[in-house]
């Protein structure tokens, strides 16, 4: 891949991120199996997660010739990549709107729980960074692709295990306190 495809790549890879202010109408105005949060994090990461997947297979594919490299393994490998942002760019968009949920207690644990999520993907990013050209050079990028898949996985998982109240619950809770309207 030439430096213009990549240019391209990364350009069309980026545009989840463009678009995050949308990922929050949609979580709050559409819950997603009565959840608002939750069940939007638990898909987005299965979809970085199967990306991810795909970005593997198409590595084994081109590494052991049963797929040439042409227009159509790039497309492929770009709807992975920006299939992979969208994941991230969205639970990103959730985490922040936890974090505001859950500080509604104080500025001290706002701020608390704000360096806790910027430190966390800091210490996140200097690892993979270090560790990805080593990983690469000893097993390959199908294997790397692979351990990337898991960390979404990881996401997902977590996202299981937050506390949300179910929106019908709220719902009706609401409307018995207000029998008035």
């Amino acid at each position: 891949v030439g430096p213009a495809e990549m240019s391209i790549i990364g350009s069309v890879a980026i545009l989840p991120w463009v678009v995050k202010p949308l990922y929050g109408f949609i979580s709050d105005g559409f819950p997603l199996f009565g959840y608002k949060r939750r069940s939007y994090l638990i898909l987005s990461g299965i979809t970085g997660t199967l990306s991810w997947l795909g970005l593997a297979g198409l590595a084994t594919c081109t590494q052991t010739g049963a797929c040439q490299p042409d227009s159509l393994t790039t497309a492929t490998a770009v709807s992975a990549v920006t299939l992979s942002s969208l994941g991230l760019a969205f639970s990103d968009v959730l985490v922040d709107a936890i974090v505001v949920t859950r500080s509604r207690g104080g500025q001290g644990q706002a701020g608390a729980l704000q360096s806790l999520c910027w430190s966390s993907s800091a210490i996140g990013g200097i690892l993979s960074a270090y560790a990805s050209g080593s990983l690469v050079q000893a097993f390959g990028p199908r294997f790397v692709f692979g351990l990337t898949a898991a960390f979404p996985l990881i996401t997902s998982a977590v996202g299981g295990l937050i506390k949300e109240t179910p929106i019908s619950k709220t719902v009706c809770a609401h409307l018995r306190t207000h029998d008035d309207i």
